[in-house]
């Protein structure tokens, strides 16, 4: 149709013929439909109808995603400029024409040209961390996998400030269906959601009449209408036509016989409004609504949720599991983590059910509306949402049911879309789809796997071995994407003589805008998922992209793979084999410069950046790779890939002075990123060619994360304290708290929060946290906590957290110890877990009735035999108590012990006892050690002082995640004290 014309020529870029297509089709939809594209195509016809005459070559500029312009290649020309492997790809596709004779000869010569492989380079033991970096300087931690969502929520931390006033734009793209419609809007009526949203129609040239059906929600729904033309099979382009008529910052795509659960537009836009990065997806099960009606569902908002579940006749999105089917990606949702864990989500990126924010529209593209038959798009789509930095998350609050249709409808459609499809997502979907090839049966594919980038600027005499050497790979699915950086000599002229009709090469110019912005030009232009990087005046060997491609394809989550060079002179001569450091580590990247040539990074690693610094000269390429060395894993590969030609006019020999006073500001804005503001990375001398280096300690250090040590003036009594202080401090019981996070702090804030609002009578909290979990986002929302609250909270990274599930009563005793040791004075201490809440106040009042609140039980339960067949353990109660451990009542619960201080210490100095036994004998304990040895140790202390202590039951608690399955009213009626529901983590010793 005529509007999905317009959007095709748009995205090739063929703005004239867009704009002519776009007028068009406002006679048709409404000028209110396309006036942004209207808009856009005058902009970039206005500033980009240039021409530009080198050599009598006549090249025509077209926009390209940065301020660079793309030359378009030339067809005039002789297939014989093209080198050898592109020769063989086209012939391989009959798009050229070589005899038999001829394709052999060229595959002989290729294999002549590729032959030569990399030489090892030397190497030596070395530490990976540097003697001199200091202990407490922990660099950020990275992502566990790329779809790391909950690593990019905490990076974010007080950065985005995403207004709650934003809705949902919610497109249902629908043809025909009348009936299945009517319930999904029904649905959709039923929304209990505290978010603006509106439903957007988006009809496929039905026969039926959808507008009709439409206009019954006139009153009950902010809803609209749009419709297209029927030409066959347009689900993207009338989800495009959707799309532009949504209003709201965020838009989900929910197919007409999706009907979505009451809760689904609130659990999206919960989400949303915390990271507009991630894309979700909603889960779906199957059901039959043929004999529902409309009325029904209005008037009954639970019934969706309640039908029946049955069998699906769509055998490509279903998986039978008895009677039913069942969604295939739920097996998938619960390995990963929701997708967290999964290095390529955007497989399970179903449109029918999806949401995201309206601006990765802007960055990845649209509906890519090639796509004319069943399958295939969402995950194209997806990829490029992937490939440009955005996260993925299944989210369960967004089920959606799909209302199967009667008989086997689409069936066959859809199984015979799916193999055209699948063609057309290996073809545009490099990344998990591809495999690599020999080059007698490859091709050149519409989007490349590998881009080779190259800034050029006046190297006309260097350029043809350059990219020469790059076309030239054992690797054929790539492209070389070079960017004229405002040449003053006939660089561009030779590049379009040489390469203008080449199809695996594209060729960009700009004004001059120096390394960096070159730099972003041609890789914000290149298409591939790999990026790899070579200088306009040096040349790689024909093994290189294999060699990091290989590390790559054996682990996904990498997000640089580099290898070493060797200094050559023009003439290609060896002056000397580049420096090489054998093995990658951040701290020894953070002192120095070690990644060198040949490197190559991801597409999706670099827009998780802010991309290469316009505004330095040098050092330019310090600063991505650290920016890169921040958001993933390094493989470092032994191999002499990279010829560096030094001539003399290398910036990085010319500009001396430049790039030193350079080099130490990169590494400071990288700790800066990172949050690290209690060290600074100063030059040691004032040598333009010496990096010897020094870390400093900030003396403005501002405390947001703080050792025990800088908190003494926090906690400290003034002494001058008013009368009035002192009397309080007399009669207030002050609480301590000791939390232990051994995984990540998700929450760390709320809990503090809950702590607080339930204790006022906390006087310090102290938290043992996994040094790798410590980032930006925790040390400020700590430091934004204590002045808040004027509360002081302690981060400790004392112990390690290999096997932390069985080592907590370890992490409460170095909090015990570090309070002690700062001479921090309470009366009480609790022992508490990040996932676990207070549900009603006053907590004290009940504290200060006992000595120790603590719960004696049998040992049973599902740590019973490890905790009986511990040998330490039973000698130490045989040695100390008379008795073997099934014989005393020393099972209690971890949530909410509390011990009077002075208390504290004598049962530490017993617990100091048993962890030295174990180490000693090699007999680590497989058990929660803290439900225990708390326990035994309170037995020996009334024992050994014939003494019997007031002791009450812990603290009730609730667990974080069982909170999240409560409704609001069951939480409040736990704070009111009534219906408590039956939970086996309920202590019920403080009445609620």
């Amino acid at each position: 149709n005529i509007l999905s014309k317009a959007v095709h020529a748009y995205t090739e870029k063929d703005y004239q013929n867009a704009l002519n297509l776009f007028r068009q089709a406002g006679n048709v939809y409404g000028e209110h439909i396309v006036k942004f594209h209207i808009d856009r195509c005058l902009t970039f016809l206005n500033q980009q109808q240039v021409t530009i005459k080198e050599q009598k070559i006549e090249v025509k500029h077209t926009l390209s995603s940065s301020s660079a312009v793309i030359i378009s290649p030339q067809t005039n020309l002789s297939i014989e400029n093209l080198d050898i492997a592109t020769r063989i790809l086209l012939a391989n596709e009959k798009k050229i024409v070589l005899t038999e004779e001829q394709k052999q000869s060229d595959i002989s010569h290729w294999q002549l040209l590729t032959a030569q492989k990399s030489q090892n380079a030397e190497t030596k033991i070395i530490k990976p961390i540097p003697d001199d970096f200091p202990k407490d300087l922990i660099l950020a931690p990275l992502p566990e996998n790329l779809n790391d969502f909950n690593w990019n929520l905490r990076r974010k931390h007080g950065i985005s400030n995403l207004t709650k006033s934003s809705g949902l734009s919610v497109i249902v793209p629908t043809f025909n269906r009348s009936h299945i419609l009517n319930i999904t809007l029904a649905c959709l009526v039923n929304q209990m959601t505290d978010y603006d949203y509106e439903v957007i129609v988006a009809d496929d040239g039905s026969k039926e009449d959808i507008a009709s059906i439409v206009k019954q929600y006139e009153d009950k729904l902010d809803v609209k209408y749009v419709r297209q033309k029927d030409y066959g099979y347009q689900l993207c382009a009338v989800r495009n036509l959707g799309l532009r008529t949504a209003k709201y910052d965020f838009v989900s795509i929910l197919d007409c016989d999706m009907a979505p659960n009451p809760k689904w537009v609130q659990s999206y836009m919960e989400l949303l409004l915390k990271d507009d990065d991630v894309a979700l997806i909603g889960p779906r099960k199957y059901i039959d609504t043929h004999n529902i009606t409309r009325e029904q569902i209005l008037n009954n908002s639970d019934l969706i949720e309640n039908l029946p579940e049955v069998r699906t006749n769509n055998a490509v999105a279903g998986k039978d599991q008895g009677e039913i089917s069942v969604d295939w990606r739920l097996e998938h949702f619960q390995k990963t983590e929701n997708l967290r864990l999964c290095d390529s989500p955007f497989r399970y990126f179903s449109g029918g059910n999806v949401a995201f924010a309206k601006k990765w529209l802007d960055i990845a593209g649209w509906f890519d509306e090639e796509f004319t038959h069943w399958g295939g798009e969402d995950n194209e789509f997806g990829y490029r949402l992937f490939r440009h930095g955005c996260f993925f998350r299944a989210v369960d609050g967004g089920m959606a049911y799909h209302q199967e249709p009667p008989g086997k409808e689409n069936e066959t459609d859809r199984d015979e879309g799916k193999k055209i499809t699948l063609n057309i997502v290996r073809e545009k979907v490099p990344y998990f789809y591809r495999k690599l090839q020999p080059i007698e049966a490859s091709h050149i594919h519409r989007v490349p796997l590998v881009s080779i980038y190259i800034p050029a600027y006046n190297c006309a005499s260097t350029i043809q071995r350059c990219v020469d050497s790059a076309l030239n790979q054992t690797v054929t699915d790539l492209e070389v994407c070079i960017c004229n950086d405002g040449s003053t000599d006939n660089t561009l002229s030779v590049l379009i003589a040489l390469y203008g009709n080449n199809p695996r090469v594209r060729i960009l110019d700009q004004k001059n805008g120096g390394i960096a912005s070159a730099s972003n030009s041609a890789v914000a232009n290149a298409r591939g998922y790999y990026i790899a990087q070579l200088d306009s005046d040096d040349y790689i060997e024909p093994d290189a992209v294999e060699l990091c491609l290989k590390e790559f394809l054996k682990d996904r989550s990498l997000a640089c793979v580099y290898t070493t060079n060797r200094n050559v002179n023009p003439d290609g001569s060896l002056i000397a084999n580049g420096y090489n450091w054998p093995e990658f580590s951040r701290e020894k990247m953070t002192t120095a410069m070690i990644v060198h040539h040949f490197r190559m990074f991801t597409a999706r690693a670099w827009y998780l950046t802010e991309g290469f610094d316009e505004k330095i000269e040098n050092s330019v390429d310090y600063d991505m790779y650290l920016k890169l060395s921040e958001v993933g894993k390094f493989k470092h590969i032994n191999k002499i890939c990279y010829n560096r030609v030094l001539h003399g006019n290398n910036t990085s020999i010319k500009k001396l002075g430049i790039q030193k006073k350079n080099h130490f500001l990169v590494v400071n804005a990288s700790l800066k990123r990172q949050g690290i503001t209690h060290y600074s990375y100063d030059a040691q001398d004032n040598d333009d060619a010496s990096r010897k280096y020094v870390f400093n300690c900030c003396a403005t250090h501002n405390g947001v994360y703080k050792t025990v040590e800088q908190v003494d003036a926090m906690v400290s009594i003034p002494q001058q304290s008013s009368v009035a202080l002192q009397e309080k401090q007399k009669v207030e019981t002050s609480l301590a708290f000791s939390l232990v996070c051994s995984g990540k702090p998700q929450g760390l804030i709320k809990k503090l929060e809950n702590i607080l609002e339930y204790n006022p009578q906390v006087k310090v909290i102290i938290i043992h946290i996994d040094k790798r979990q410590l980032n930006v986002a925790i040390q400020s929302a700590v430091e934004i906590f204590e002045k808040e609250n004027k509360i002081c909270v302690l981060l400790n990274s004392e112990q390690d957290m290999e096997n932390a599930r069985f080592r907590q009563i370890e992490y409460h005793y170095s909090n015990f110890k570090q309070l002690t040791e700062q001479k921090i004075q309470t009366d009480y201490i609790v022992f508490d877990y990040i996932d676990n809440i207070f549900v009603q106040k006053n907590s004290v009042q009940y504290i200060q009735k006992f000595d120790m609140g603590i719960n004696f039980g049998m040992i049973s339960g599902y740590w019973k035999d490890s905790i009986l067949s511990h040998k330490t353990l039973q000698n130490w109660i045989k040695e100390k108590l008379g008795k073997m451990p099934n014989e005393l009542r020393i099972k209690g619960t971890a949530q909410g012990i509390f011990i009077k201080t002075e208390l504290a210490k004598t049962l530490f100095g017993y617990i100091d006892e048993i962890i030295k036994k174990c180490i000693l004998n090699n007999d680590l304990p497989k058990y929660l050690t803290e439900e225990i040895w708390l326990q035994v140790a309170l037995l020996i202390f009334e024992k050994e002082e014939k003494t019997s202590l007031k002791k009450g039951g812990t603290l009730t608690y609730l667990p974080w995640e069982r909170k999240l399955q409560w409704s609001q009213e069951q939480i409040q009626a736990a704070r009111d004290g009534t219906g408590l529901p039956v939970n086996k983590y309920i202590i019920g010793n403080v009445k609620v």
